[in-house]
């Protein structure tokens, strides 16, 4: 495979994953589960800038 299509699978699951851990974010902030919140979003804010460098690379 191209490393093009590397980088639109890593996208691609990044994105993903980062939507899943924004569900869990919410799911703990609502059951009041302060340490699957705070896992949660760490795990969101990496997948996303994970997301957003392959899209970067994507576009240039």
């Amino acid at each position: 495979m191209s490393a093009r299509t590397w980088d639109l699978l890593l996208f691609a699951a990044a994105l993903l994953c980062a939507a899943g851990f924004a569900r869990y974010y919410v799911r703990g902030v609502l059951d009041g589960d302060r340490t699957l919140a705070r896992a949660a979003a760490v795990g969101f804010v990496f997948l996303f800038a994970a997301a957003a460098v392959a899209l970067l690379k994507i576009l240039l």
